[in-house]
């Protein structure tokens, strides 16, 4: 029977944000968090059945198709809080998960099979899934078992995981070890104790919100409509509303920055009431729904904008609206069709909500009639793990590149932001579609090139921290094959809540740290896609967001060859000091437009804490800049100054560590490009300098090299030291170990394996030698 005694957190209970838990789980937070939800829980599980018997609540509703909601809690006000459970092959052709399998076009053959999965994605939800389905069996570990076995929470579980003995029934990850379970009873508690062991978990239910039709009041009453908004009030405040639930997710997900709330957005846009001039009941001042007479025209029918109800808001979540499913995939805009039931934000505040659009219309699933049992269900609680189980897919893709490392939960958002298929009938995203369509597919492709070519290929993936004051630039040129889309995200502070009583359509920003990105061109600058809360159905416009914690910037203009720089800065004082965030970027990795410079010299010489830069062109340039730049690594390089060209083709540049780590490190490389009128940058040089005096015990000879490399290396110390040749990404080309005594210390390496360029030559011991040279 269903547990009657359990509900979610009041507002007196707040979690916490920690600094330190940005880029690693503050495993010590949560776990006090959780103790005080539990604690919390228990003490409400006596006031809500105070309440619940005093004020004649049912404990259970159903609704005109069946569904049932259960009591779980009391409303900041003081009403009662019920949670509805929201009502395979096509969604995964829908979400490209199919092309992630074995046989798909990817090539990646991934099914979530991979050891290091297990018991990483959990699923809560209104009763317990039935254990010994054929396309479950010995897989499933449930954690609660004081409610039934039900088959909303079954068909769930079958779309993130059915092994796909029916095929039309195979789930996301079909191949998955084993998956946690709970019911939806105390769910912030047991999510704030799980948060730091799982890596996605699925969310097929939310709060009664606007209008429910309920076809069997306890009391014996006929069937009625019921509005759930405040007594004289004809909106439901709930509806946009970020409240003290909202508020401890977007708090978990800070701490556990590795671990991503996948929620479904509602079905709440054709829940639309009864007919004007009809009878209907709602909450009186007592927090009793009593008859209200006949049904006013002025109340809203929660039939377009602004019906999400409450933790679908939160930022640091992706929640998920529900479309047709496409059978032959994704070829165009309109081949995304709205379903007549998915909730449209935006939130009160104006973020751009939902996140994404999967597959939720006509999903065929495993339920618990018995151990064969299937059936044919449509809901933004089937698109949600449509969504889930296909993101499983890429931590799988992903941790199998990085020697079982997961993205940060903004990383995996971020991503299936940056990818998604545009939807609707506007470009940009949406309150509708939200940022479009899940493909994993697309989002897998630009993990395999960011790491497998270390960020030097078509697409980027950084996962960064800005602290106060601080700014990342990154110089970027389009390649001219692929639209150039640059994407952040991050895991925001939660937000404070506004007070219940001054809730309905409060527009305060729930954004606490506002990073920003934007992208410039030779004084252009391109700006992140917007929207306007007061017109939703207004197409994006770009400019200034301030309001959300993902920013997309899409330039359709990039040409092959043209150079442009990302800049992430913040407004404002960064609250805890410092935030981390993710950024994608696509389009890129092409070859810089030539253009007329003949560059005579470029060297770097250390002076103490600084580098002075000097060079010489041959031609006199008036119309252009020089871009200098600095790396660690040879590879990722960020902005170091500019200097304007001045026409005698003499040029320099210091470059002042005293505030960088960089100048204990060694050596330093430094680039040099002319960016010309239009924006566009020229090939130049890179150098490489040591900013310590260990590089003059350093000789190569001869230069430019030939066949053979001389190395000369003069030591106060008898080391076993390791020879290196790099390219100028940083990538070991040559390797072996060499004896170094006291004294002069000679040895040869044939380079005739070497293409021209430019190499870095390193004598790895007990201190690091370092120079660059030339191969013609």
């Amino acid at each position: 029977m269903i547990k009657p005694f359990t509900i979610s957190l009041l507002s007196t209970l707040c979690f916490s944000n920690i600094a330190l838990a940005q880029t690693s789980t503050n495993h010590i937070q949560l776990k006090k968090d959780a103790t005080i939800a539990t604690e919390q829980a228990h003490i409400n599980q006596i006031k809500v059945a105070s309440l619940a018997k005093t004020k004649h609540w049912d404990w259970v509703i159903t609704s005109q198709n069946g569904n049932k909601a259960y009591l779980v809690g009391v409303t900041t006000n003081g009403q009662p809080k019920y949670y509805a459970a929201y009502n395979n092959t096509i969604a995964a052709a829908t979400t490209r998960a199919s092309q992630l399998w074995a046989g798909g076009a990817s090539g990646l053959n991934l099914s979530g099979s991979s050891a290091f999965l297990k018991n990483k994605l959990a699923i809560w939800d209104g009763g317990q899934v039935m254990p010994t389905h054929k396309e479950l069996i010995g897989r499933i570990t449930q954690k609660d078992s004081t409610t039934p076995v039900i088959a909303h929470a079954t068909h769930v579980t079958g779309t993130l995981m059915a092994s796909g003995v029916n095929p039309i029934a195979k789930g996301m990850a079909y191949n998955l070890q084993g998956i946690i379970a709970y019911d939806f009873y105390n769910d912030l508690a047991e999510i704030t104790a799980e948060a730091g062991n799982i890596i996605i978990s699925n969310h097929s239910y939310g709060v009664i919100a606007g209008w429910l039709y309920n076809s069997a009041p306890s009391d014996g009453s006929p069937a009625r409509w019921e509005f759930w908004g405040r007594p004289n009030e004809n909106e439901d405040v709930n509806f946009g509303y970020y409240d003290d639930d909202t508020k401890s997710l977007d708090a978990i997900a800070y701490n556990a920055p590795y671990y991503l709330y996948v929620k479904a957005a509602g079905n709440n846009r054709n829940q639309n009431g009864p007919p004007v001039g009809t009878p209907y009941y709602r909450w009186d001042a007592n927090d009793s729904m009593v008859a209200a007479g006949n049904r006013p025209a002025g109340i809203s029918s929660n039939d377009g904008y602004d019906i999400l109800p409450t933790n679908a808001n939160a930022k640091n979540i992706l929640t998920v609206g529900a479309v047709n499913g496409i059978a032959n995939g994704y070829t165009k805009p309109s081949d995304v069709v709205m379903s007549s039931f998915s909730s449209w934000g935006p939130t009160d505040d104006g973020r751009i909500k939902p996140d994404l659009v999967a597959d939720g219309v006509a999903v065929t699933s495993c339920v618990n009639n018995n151990d064969s049992a299937y059936a044919t269900y449509s809901g933004t609680s089937m698109a949600s793990p449509n969504a889930a189980g296909s993101l499983l897919l890429l931590q799988e893709y992903y941790a199998q590149l990085k020697a079982g490392t997961f993205m940060r939960s903004a990383t995996l958002k971020g991503l299936a932001i940056h990818t998604a298929e545009e939807a609707g009938d506007t470009t940009g995203p949406d309150y509708r579609f939200g940022w479009g369509l899940l493909n994993v597919e697309k989002a897998a492709g630009v993990i395999k090139e960011a790491v497998t070519n270390n960020n030097t290929g078509k697409h980027l993936l950084y996962e960064n921290v800005l602290t106060n004051g601080g700014t990342f630039t990154k110089t970027i040129v389009a390649n001219g094959n692929d639209p150039l889309v640059a994407t952040i995200c991050w895991t925001d502070v939660s937000a404070n809540v506004t007070p219940y009583a001054n809730a309905l359509n409060d527009t305060t920003s729930k954004l606490v740290n506002d990073l920003d990105m934007r992208i410039t061109k030779n004084g252009s600058t391109y700006y992140p896609w917007i929207l306007d809360p007061a017109n939703p159905a207004k197409a994006a416009t770009k400019g200034d967001n301030r309001r959300d914690n993902v920013e997309r910037i899409n330039i359709d203009s990039a040409k092959a060859g043209d150079t442009y720089t990302i800049t992430i800065t913040h407004k404002g004082t960064l609250t805890n000091g410092s935030q981390a965030y993710s950024l994608l970027v696509s389009g890129v990795g092409g070859t810089p437009t030539n253009l007329p410079l003949n560059l005579l010299a470029f060297e770097a010489k250390p002076q103490g804490n600084t580098v002075l830069l000097n060079w010489q062109t041959a031609n006199e340039v008036n119309t252009a800049y020089f871009s200098i730049e600095r790396s660690i690594d040879g590879s990722n390089f960020i902005n170091a100054g500019k200097v304007s060209a001045k026409g005698d083709g003499g040029y320099s540049f210091t470059d002042d560590l005293s505030n960088s780590n960089q100048q204990q490190v060694s050596p330093i490389y430094y680039r040099l490009q002319m960016v010309d009128k239009d924006g566009r940058f020229a090939y130049s040089k890179i150098v490489a300098v040591s900013i310590n005096s260990q590089q003059s015990a350093l000789t190569i000879y001869p230069i430019p090299a030939t066949n053979t490399l001389y190395v000369q290396l003069n030591s106060t110390k008898a080391t076993n030291s390791t020879f290196q040749v790099l390219n100028m990404q940083g990538k070991v080309l040559v390797q072996q170990p060499i004896a170094i005594r006291i004294g002069t210390n000679t040895f040869s390496v044939a380079s005739n394996i070497l293409a021209r360029g430019n190499y870095i030559i390193k004598v790895i011991g007990e201190t690091v030698y370092a120079k660059m040279i030339t191969k013609e």
